[in-house]
């Protein structure tokens, strides 16, 4: 809300029209981020300040075209430069760097992709229609566009879990995971979450269930992580039967990817597999229908774009779901990043 307040505050320091103008640029902010990850100019510049002169050779670029794009990088604060024409870098670079745990510059990338672009150049026929604007701009859904661009896959798999994993320490803290047990991450990823709370909790075990092309990328995370002796790894998906028997089963920002039909068809496949007596853990966003959310709101308008039917839900419309399915909605915790972690049990 603050933050909010502050760009609120330095759009009317501005006439309106050159405000709303300068709103219009701002789409290009995800392009210069995606290009200097490409370009590696964070991974250049943890050597010290240097000008596009002396950076163009290094990264195979023109230095004219160079430096304009770096000056205007600096409108973000991406970089910095100084009165000498020397860029330097800042927080935001360096998580663009190469092998950021944050996995920042593969976020950028997916976000950038000709692929996402062309499905916000549908906005407007999304918005008459109600239709996705990913399949409008592609002819198909954005997960089966993702499975046949194994590229563009793994940016986005590798940037949701950079996602998550900063997330995650607020999940744990918000939510007592069990100290024993099993629990399912079900369209876990890498199983980065997963990961996260195996680590603080050295007596469970985990089970993963992905595709088998995610699989691989989990294989080889799980195992960096000295964790997958304890993971069983099922290949599986939302919508086919799961076989997996735990304690606690997680849904982390799945339903939000989908209408209510196919939430609810989910959701019943969960149940089924579930033994009596154990848990699911949904964690979505927190997002009411007359309030903005800095964060939510934003995210809400990308399901409309990319995804078919999916959308932020209120509290009252996840436990909704969470109850048409049969299980019995519990206690419903707020992280420290407004995330609503909602528990049910199967009777």
């Amino acid at each position: 809300m603050l933050r909010r307040f502050f760009l609120q505050a330095a759009d009317r320091m501005m006439p309106t029209h050159l405000a709303v103008a300068e709103h219009a640029h701002h789409l290009a902010a995800a392009h210069i981020l995606s290009a200097l990850a490409d370009l590696g100019v964070a991974d250049q510049l943890t050597h010290g300040p240097r000008t596009a002169a002396e950076l163009a050779p290094v990264l195979g670029c023109q230095a004219e075209a160079l430096h304009r794009l770096l000056r205007a990088a600096a409108i973000f604060d991406f970089v910095k430069l100084d009165r000498h024409g020397r860029f330097h870098q800042t927080r935001k670079t360096q998580v663009l760097r190469v092998g950021h745990p944050s996995a920042t510059a593969d976020w950028c990338r997916h976000v950038a992709a000709p692929a996402q672009q062309a499905a916000w150049g549908e906005l407007v026929g999304a918005v008459r229609t109600g239709d996705s604007g990913f399949r409008r701009a592609h002819g198909t859904p954005m997960f089966d566009w993702l499975n046949a661009h194994p590229q563009q896959s793994a940016h986005f798999s590798a940037g949701l879990g950079g996602l998550t994993q900063a997330e995650a320490p607020a999940i744990i803290a918000s939510y007592p995971f069990p100290k024993t047990g099993t629990v399912c991450d079900v369209a876990g990823g890498r199983g980065v979450l997963l990961a996260q709370i195996l680590h603080a909790r050295p007596g469970l075990r985990g089970i993963l269930v992905e595709s088998a092309q995610v699989l691989e990328q989990a294989r080889d995370y799980l195992d960096g992580h000295g964790l997958l002796d304890r993971v069983q790894l099922i290949p599986g998906d939302l919508f086919t039967e799961l076989d997996a028997t735990a304690d606690l089963y997680l849904l982390k920002w799945i339903l939000h990817d989908w209408d209510d039909a196919a939430c609810e068809k989910i959701l019943r496949n969960v149940t089924h597999a579930m033994p009596n007596g154990s848990r699911l853990l949904t964690i979505e966003g927190d997002q009411e229908p007359s309030d903005v959310h800095n964060r939510f709101s934003m995210i809400d308008l990308v399901m409309l774009v990319a995804t078919e039917g999916g959308k932020e839900r209120s509290r009252q419309e996840l436990t909704e779901l969470i109850a048409n399915s049969g299980l019995r909605p519990g206690r419903l915790r707020t992280s420290a990043t407004d995330l609503m972690l909602l528990e049910a049990t199967k009777a």
